[in-house]
């Protein structure tokens, strides 16, 4: 099943917006579906985003600045659906914290959003937290069913050798 994510950001930070679109094309080019916010001319909270974050698996919220009032509107909507490990909140390692999320718990990452190595470290941890679990493999990094068809090439090759000997 393909991961998607809504990603919502502050329409009047550019930074955020400029950080969003960035994550939507790269999601986008590793297999992810991304849903960014539809924003209307009044900056409400419009029935195709509610339709996105309802079949989203994830809410990512950017959270570097003042919150507006839509995306207060976003993050009410989508807390009402998501469990708190759905969700994940990104601050300004410089603003710190400004949503108070009354007893829930998101996941919470920070960002130097002056720093742009720190940028591009915080896309690749972002994907890597949302990414399905990767299926427990051995010392070697080979999981076993590329072992299994390790040994069963080793088998095939090795009778494919004797055979020819005893012609």
């Amino acid at each position: 099943m393909q991961n998607s994510i809504f990603i919502t950001y502050n329409p009047d930070s550019i930074n955020e917006k400029n950080i969003a679109i960035d994550l939507f094309r790269k999601g986008r080019q590793n297999g992810y579906f991304i849903y960014l916010p539809e924003r209307n001319y009044f900056n409400r909270l419009t029935p195709q985003t509610k339709a996105n974050i309802d079949s989203s698996n994830w809410f990512v919220i950017f959270s570097t600045s003042n919150l507006s009032k839509t995306v207060r509107e976003e993050i009410e909507y989508a807390l009402k659906s998501k469990k708190d490990n759905q969700v994940i909140v990104i601050y300004s390692n410089h603003n710190g914290k400004n949503i108070d999320f009354q007893g829930k718990n998101p996941i919470e990452m920070y960002i130097d959003d002056y720093n742009l190595n720190s940028l591009e470290k915080f896309k690749v941890d972002l994907f890597e937290r949302i990414s399905p679990k990767k299926k427990i493999q051995n010392k070697e990094g080979l999981s076993g069913l590329e072992i299994l068809l390790g040994v069963g090439a080793a088998i095939l090759l090795l009778g494919a050798i004797t055979s020819e000997k005893e012609k």
